[in-house]
């Protein structure tokens, strides 16, 4: 733009100039023409004069010396024969009777014509005027006099002309300046535009542009709050969330994906999928995407199983995209074989008293039992296997209630009061075996619900008084902690549990010894049942054990109750 103004404006100055150095130098010459045209008729009136005056005309011209050498003097009869002329011999001219000046002069005493003389081949200007009655003077001035003098002048005009036109360049670009300078500043700072000085021209021109700069901002604003919404939100979510373009590279990627596909590289967007993942399903299930086909599955990322599903972005019939999204269920796998197990086992569990029940009393119908003391033997079984199978049906239900999570937990707990009415409701049979149980600590209260928690540290003492080892000691003690949590334990001197089995021990039905665990009639799901009271009440539970030498369970409940989420 500000070349075009520039090369624009000196175009104009040299048009200007030469069109005015044209027309000055035309009206320059026609002036100058119309002045020596009057000289001219003064000087023929003036010599016409000196003629008469002289007597004899021929003989004045001749002797007359004449200032202008360019004018050309003629003396005619009234027939038009040549008596005198200044540059040529007369007798060798021709009758100049049919000259329009000659006519005009014997018509009007004067006349006067330009016009190309046949002798000189000259543009010459020509005026007649009557010397007497019977002869008539001419005089004639050739144009190239005058278009000498033109030629005089001509190369001053344009040395002018150039010194002009040198000045006007450097006028075009103070003016170009001037012009584009405002224009370039608010270009420059199009969101707060300057005042470009008084182009009032421009005013509805920069009206229009601060008004669509306050939309622009506007729709921007709106545009950064929908992308920090989204990004929020993607960010946030659960789910893994990435999203390829039509070539595909990465455009947008949450931590979440991040995080389950354990990406090598921090910073993968703009980069292809394998900055990102090389797991060989979810590359396949992209390229099956880029052919416009929707895939999903389920792939393993180290110990976690994720469920992706990848869908292709459709403009048109052309596919634009790939929006990919990864989910972890590695917990609902494990809830699976959970359920799964829990059914086995429960059915298992149930089977074994079932089929004993089943058998002694088939016996029993059949009169394969004639004895007395055969029948009470065998009443004595089924009923100890019907009881086996009460209290596991008793577990299996109460299991239930606090998975469902419908107790309520506000009610203000004495923990070292409930420890005391376990210890004593288990006294019976630690003096069978010899076994000591202490009952120490600090009167605090939890929130919680004392029935849950009555049965956590029931479940747990029973557990350190049945694989307790004969003459042995259970320690149960209740402290407050500085970290804002009561620590209730459970220590005894007792069997211990293996290290490999610390992981599967609070999983239902799980039992370290077996043989053991069938003589002490345990149905498996005590320690199950006291990790489930201690999730619900947003607790941990630590085990400290070691085989053969004894086990300690420390729970740690919060002082101030817990919004469950």
């Amino acid at each position: 733009m500000k070349r075009r103004i520039y090369w624009s404006l000196c175009l104009i100055s040299l048009a200007a100039l030469l069109l005015s150095t044209a027309a000055s130098l035309s009206l320059y010459y026609h002036f100058y023409e119309e002045q020596s045209q009057g000289d001219l008729r003064r000087q023929g009136e003036a010599l016409s004069a000196g003629a008469m005056a002289s007597g004899d005309a021929v003989e004045f011209l001749q002797n007359f010396t004449f200032s202008d050498e360019a004018v050309r003097i003629t003396l005619l009869n009234r027939d038009g024969t040549v008596l005198f002329d200044s540059e040529a011999d007369p007798s060798t001219m021709e009758n100049h009777l049919g000259r329009p000046e000659v006519q005009q002069a014997l018509n009007s005493g004067s006349g006067q014509d330009s016009r190309i003389s046949d002798t000189l081949g000259l543009s010459t200007f020509y005026y007649a005027v009557t010397c007497g009655d019977d002869m008539i003077l001419r005089l004639g001035r050739d144009n190239q006099n005058l278009f000498g003098v033109f030629l005089q002048i001509f190369p001053l005009d344009l040395l002018s002309c150039a010194v002009l036109f040198v000045a006007s360049l450097f006028i075009a670009r103070t003016v170009t300046r001037r012009i584009v300078t405002p224009l370039t500043k608010a270009a420059d700072n199009l969101e707060s535009l300057p005042e470009v000085g008084n182009y009032d021209e421009l005013e509805p021109f920069l009206i229009k542009i601060r008004r669509q700069n306050r939309t622009i901002r506007h729709q921007l604003n709106e545009i950064q709050q929908d992308r920090d919404t989204i990004t929020m939100i993607l960010e946030n979510m659960q789910e893994g969330m990435v999203i390829l373009n039509g070539e595909k590279k990465i455009l947008s990627v949450n931590k979440s994906a991040m995080r389950y596909l354990h990406s090598p590289d921090h910073n993968p967007v703009g980069k292809p999928l394998v900055a990102l993942t090389r797991n060989i399903p979810l590359l396949e299930a992209v390229e099956k995407a880029h052919e416009g086909e929707s895939d999903s599955g389920i792939m393993e990322q180290g110990p976690q199983k994720l469920r992706y599903f990848v869908n292709p972005v459709l403009s048109g019939q052309a596919v634009g995209g790939v929006i990919m999204l990864v989910m972890d269920v590695t917990e609902q796998y494990k809830a699976q074989k959970e359920r799964e197990d829990f059914s086995a086992n429960v059915s298992h569990e149930l089977k074994t008293p079932l089929t004993t029940i089943s058998g002694f009393a088939e016996m029993m119908k059949s009169g394969m039992v004639q004895e007395k003391e055969e029948m009470q033997d065998f009443s004595s079984m089924i009923y100890v296997e019907a009881r086996r199978l009460l209290s596991l049906i008793d577990d299996i239900m109460r299991l239930s209630r606090i998975e469902e999570g419908r107790e309520e937990l506000n009610e203000p707990v004495a923990l070292l009061q409930l420890a005391k009415e376990a210890a004593s409701l288990l006294e019976s049979e630690a003096e069978r075996r010899n076994i000591e149980i202490q009952v120490s600590g600090d009167n605090v209260t939890v929130p919680g619900n004392s029935t849950m928690l009555y049965e956590m540290i029931r479940n747990l003492c029973e557990n350190a008084v049945k694989y307790n080892k004969e003459g042995g000691k259970v320690w149960v003690t209740v402290k407050t902690r500085p970290d804002a949590y009561i620590a209730l334990t459970v220590k005894d001197t007792g069997i211990g549990i293996p290290k490999k089995d610390h992981e599967r021990i609070f999983e239902r039905f799980y039992r370290v010894d077996k043989s053991r665990s069938k003589e002490t009639g345990g149905t498996g799901l005590g320690l199950s049942i006291v990790k489930h009271i201690v999730e619900r009440h947003h607790g941990q539970i630590h085990l400290t054990s070691e085989e053969g030498k004894g086990c300690c369970m420390e729970i740690l409940l919060p002082e101030k109750a817990q919004t469950r989420l």
